[in-house]
């Protein structure tokens, strides 16, 4: 057996406090491929910290019996800092509060540092290249700075995840059907994924912006080529995704089970688990996130909601209703808003009293959108 559990320390705020990563690993460090998992890292989303409860045992049983290929790194919460962010009872979570933002934005670009180690030059060999990239690129997270505590977890993250062949982050949306945000480049693989684990939609991005998590390991790789000799002959060698297991809500031992056995099968089929994975099933279309219509309200009021969550939607129809509480006439209080496109209402906001500028919902289209701009597609 493999299996160990390892605690890293992470840099504490202030006198008698103490926080920590717990990372359970399995197979032979080195192996390939490398698999990174993680949970929570928007620390208030927590579907994903129960698949993760019941993945664990599963690729336990798996390195019991001798079946894991690669090495499988695994976190089980991901961020201690927004966990002990509990606010009046609620917990926050997913801003930094000491003014760096959201956790899940802003993460470093290392195709630089990266660059710079391999002293501005590739071989064109992928064989060679890939491992010599992975190199540099650890060497790059250690010269990140670690002056603050969210400076220091965010490299101990990268330092687990860099250099891995698959990245899976999950995080989960407010009221909404499961989907998964990945690369281009990466549709088969986040199809795949999305299969195994019935998951209805899969959202293809370019550039999506924000530097999210998963952008900053899969999306160096492309970023190499205006930096290196031959870094445009460089593969995307990681695939890196956002899997966004439903609602706030919904977490329950039975989706657990389910979200981590499509996992596992996943896992299986990429070749990280020995043994016949059950066949793909029909994966389904993906759709490119300058597709997606984000509903945004022009003023404050009280929300109700006119369609659901998965509801065929058509162009033009009312998705919700605002109401304008403090309006003098009641019955002319009230503002449509409007799908701007045929598709799915796969994801809305959970709050019914909402501000001015408010993103109330998602809808999944065919067509690309004007508003929707390229390195501008994601939203806080």
């Amino acid at each position: 057996m493999t299996h160990r559990v390892d605690r890293i320390p992470l840099k504490s705020p202030s006198p008698g406090t103490e926080r920590f990563l717990t990372v359970h690993r399995f197979g032979q460090e080195g192996a390939r491929p490398k698999t990174y998992l993680q949970a929570a890292l928007h620390a208030d989303e927590w579907p994903g910290l129960m698949a993760l409860n019941h993945l664990i045992p599963m690729l336990a049983e798996a390195d019991a019996e001798g079946r894991i290929v690669g090495e499988i790194v695994v976190l089980p919460y991901a961020n201690p800092i927004g966990l002990a962010q509990r606010i009046g009872g609620a917990v926050a979570g997913r801003y930094a509060l000491e003014g760096s933002g959201n956790f899940n934005r802003n993460w470093p670009d290392l195709a630089a540092g990266a660059a710079a180690y391999l002293n501005g030059t590739l071989s064109g060999d992928a064989e060679r290249d890939v491992p010599a990239m992975r190199a540099a690129l650890l060497k790059a997270v250690g010269d990140l700075s670690t002056r603050t505590d969210t400076t220091h977890w965010r490299a101990q993250l990268l330092a687990l995840s860099i250099d891995a062949d698959h990245v899976i982050d999950i995080h989960c949306d407010n009221e909404s059907l499961a989907h998964i945000y990945c690369h281009r480049r990466h549709a088969e693989q986040g199809q795949a994924l999305a299969a195994y684990s019935g998951i209805p939609i899969v959202l293809l991005e370019e550039e999506a912006g924000g530097f999210s998590f998963d952008d900053c390991n899969a999306g160096v790789w492309r970023r190499m080529g205006d930096l290196v000799t031959h870094g445009d002959s460089l593969p995307m060698a990681c695939f890196a995704c956002t899997l966004e297991l439903r609602g706030k809500d919904d977490i329950s031992d039975e989706l657990g089970h389910s979200d981590a056995t499509g996992i596992y099968h996943f896992l299986m089929a990429q070749g990280a688990i020995s043994g016949d994975p059950p066949a793909v099933p029909d994966m389904p279309e993906p759709y490119r996130l300058e597709e997606v219509d984000t509903v945004t309200t022009q003023e404050g009021g009280l929300l109700a909601y006119k369609a659901g969550v998965g509801e065929m939607v058509r162009e033009g129809q009312v998705l919700a209703e605002l109401i304008d509480i403090a309006a003098a006439d009641p019955t002319k209080a009230r503002t449509q808003l409007r799908s701007q496109t045929d598709g799915i209402f796969f994801a809305r906001v959970d709050l019914r009293l909402v501000e001015a500028g408010e993103r109330i919902g998602k809808v999944a289209g065919r067509k690309p959108l004007a508003n929707r701009q390229q390195g501008a597609l994601l939203e806080d």
